[in-house]
């Protein structure tokens, strides 16, 4: 009897050792990848002044003259400000603001004025973002702007 409850014991030790070393051990991903990825987005993002290129407004959106519009992003990984020359309408895209990446998204989304979200891609030498306008509700006549904006800007060479 004695034998077996020393095996008994060593047994329970031992499957003990076994479930603890199998907890937690196989997944050391600390997010390292996502911050990575984020500070690129942030230097691609922030490498200087971009040129207007292309917009596909929203369906029965006003057309605007956006071919003489720039946009400069500044600042890093913890977000910046933003400014823009000759928008056309500063309801899409105002004269400056701040930014900050939205949680969670791995730096494809920034959050613009703390209250627009902007879907962002950034390569080597164009910038294209997607964000929604909320329609103005002032009264008179205003031009139709609400829905989805889609911007292509290119950086310089």
């Amino acid at each position: 009897m004695k034998h077996f409850l020393n095996i008994l014991k060593y047994s329970l030790v031992l499957s003990l050792v076994v479930t603890m070393a199998s907890c937690g051990g196989g997944d050391d991903d600390d997010g390292a990848g996502d911050v990575d990825a984020t500070i690129a987005i942030a230097e691609a993002l922030t490498k200087g002044q971009a040129s207007f290129s292309d917009v596909t407004p929203p369906d029965g959106a006003s057309t605007l003259e956006w071919s003489t519009m720039t946009l400069t992003f500044t600042g890093g990984v913890d977000g910046g400000k933003y400014t823009t020359t000759n928008s056309p309408n500063t309801d899409v895209w105002p004269a400056n603001g701040d930014w900050a990446f939205k949680e969670g998204t791995d730096g494809k989304v920034i959050v613009r004025d703390g209250t627009t979200d902007v879907a962002v891609a950034v390569g080597t030498t164009q910038l294209e973002t997607t964000f929604t306008v909320v329609q103005p509700s002032t009264g008179g006549r205003i031009k139709q702007i609400g829905g989805e904006w889609d911007f292509t800007f290119a950086f310089p060479q």
